[in-house]
């Protein structure tokens, strides 16, 4: 029965207003970039599929705004989401620390098998003004991947996807295994398959970094 289904699975953005939480979504989407794009009034909502090794998998993703005046709406979003993408910009050390609440909000509201992925977007800029030291203690102390992209270049954009979209699916996997019944073959993670298909060039040369807890 699986075998007619593709996965799916809601995934929420995080981050501070202008970190470049949506130029990610456009460019794993459209694989485009835009120097003008707006920022996001409330939240926006985007389909993606991705192959992960023989299976597709749909992502659901919801793009948060990221002005302190759309906070106390954001967490709306949180209800039913197995990802959480949460960015901050690498030359601005304030949307580090905001990025860090934003990790606390998230496992306060949300399912505790809610799977993060910590992102330094913007590296393509040329100054890393984040401390690279206090970003490592973080993401060890939290459990957390680390990842850094660029919207712009495309660096790491396909990867950070893929990799969440990889945890999600190996949570699934799990649930399935250790849950005796049927109750996970339901709308909440399956949806018919399609002909929907993502194409993005690699991008060569990556130097994503992860780091994980011992």
């Amino acid at each position: 029965m699986v075998e007619n289904f593709v996965l799916k699975f809601k995934v929420v953005l995080l981050g501070s207003s202008a970190v470049g939480k949506s130029s990610l979504v456009l460019r794993l989407c459209d694989n485009k970039f835009s120097e003008t794009k707006e920022s996001t009034i409330g939240a926006a909502f985007q389909n993606c599929s991705l192959d992960v090794g023989d299976r597709k998998v749909k992502l659901q993703i919801w793009d948060t705004a990221g002005q302190e005046r759309y906070n106390s709406l954001t967490s709306m979003y949180y209800r039913g989401a197995k990802g959480a993408i949460i960015v901050f910009d690498c030359s601005n050390n304030d949307s580090f620390i905001s990025a860090q609440n934003w990790v606390d909000e998230i496992r306060s509201k949300s399912s505790s098998n809610v799977k993060i992925i910590f992102v330094a977007n913007k590296t393509d800029l040329p100054q890393f003004k984040v401390d690279r030291e206090e970003i490592e203690k973080f993401v060890n102390k939290n459990n957390l991947i680390f990842i850094e992209t660029s919207a712009k270049t495309g660096l790491g954009v396909l990867e950070l996807f893929s990799d969440l979209a990889i945890e999600m699916s190996e949570e699934y996997r799990s649930l399935i295994r250790n849950e005796n019944n049927m109750k996970y073959y339901n709308d909440d993670y399956l949806v018919k398959k399609d002909k929907q298909k993502i194409i993005l060039e690699k991008i060569k040369n990556n130097k994503k970094k992860k780091y994980k807890c011992c």
